[in-house]
């Protein structure tokens, strides 16, 4: 059963899609890109004007607002923390020459918060804000019941491993709360990743690392996955900064 409140949720989606879009978006492409009617797409942004959580130009665009700056402004040590994980992945692919990236979830998808490669003609582990289903992010969901990701699945729109076999999933996730990673060489670019969680001090997952790794050898599996668990309980002392 879903228990969620429409209404929120298409607030936070209207602000999600006006964040991956400095140039912003009128009402009318809010409805068509959003799914919504033309009536509820005003009386959220109306709502939202009243708060200054957007903002609206002369040209009827809309754009986030000033009054999300106090919210920010309680999560100034985010930056800490985030610089904290940027110094951690960028020493790993220096002394390890191993690609990897720092993940975090947005609603049904995992988004590539910041990632570090070593000296190579090619980059493997794709652009920053790079999106993907985030049921192909077994390190992601270790800590959902079954029945959120029964309807993380049946909600994923794109037709990959995971959606066609759930027990993919199933046998990643467990993989993780046994191990602490999952090493997953099924995927759709055919190159072996290795992730682990970085979790709030409640134990919630915050966020993931991965390892990206084109070809290892299986004997060094254990030794990779040993440094990408001491690398991932490095970012959590971050974590109450």
């Amino acid at each position: 059963m879903n228990n969620n409140i429409p209404a929120v949720e298409k607030t936070v989606a209207l602000l999600n899609y006006l964040s991956d879009r400095p140039e912003g978006a009128t009402q009318a492409q809010l409805k068509k890109e959003l799914g919504i009617s033309m009536s509820t797409a005003y009386r959220i942004l109306q709502t939202l004007l009243d708060s200054h959580w957007v903002r609206k130009r002369d040209d009827g665009v809309y754009l986030l607002g000033s009054g999300l700056l106090p919210i920010l402004n309680r999560f100034r040590g985010g930056t800490k923390m985030l610089d904290h994980f940027q110094s951690i992945i960028d020493l790993i692919a220096r002394e390890h020459e191993i690609a990897c990236k720092i993940s975090v979830r947005r609603g049904g998808e995992q988004l590539t918060l910041m990632r570090a490669e070593p000296e190579a003609p090619i980059a493997l582990t794709g652009k920053t804000g790079s999106r993907f289903p985030v049921v192909e992010g077994a390190a992601l969901l270790c800590r959902d019941a079954e029945a959120q990701l029964c309807k993380l699945l049946a909600d994923c729109p794109e037709g990959i491993p995971e959606k066609k076999d759930p027990e993919l999933l199933y046998r990643s996730i467990e993989a993780v709360r046994r191990d602490g990673y999952v090493v997953n060489s099924n995927n759709r670019w055919r190159i072996t990743a290795l992730s682990a969680p970085v979790c709030n001090v409640d134990g919630s997952v915050f966020a993931v690392l991965t390892f990206i790794i084109p070809d290892p050898p299986a004997q060094e599996l254990s030794a990779l996955g040993g440094l990408l668990k001491d690398s991932a309980r490095e970012c959590e002392k971050s974590m109450n900064w």
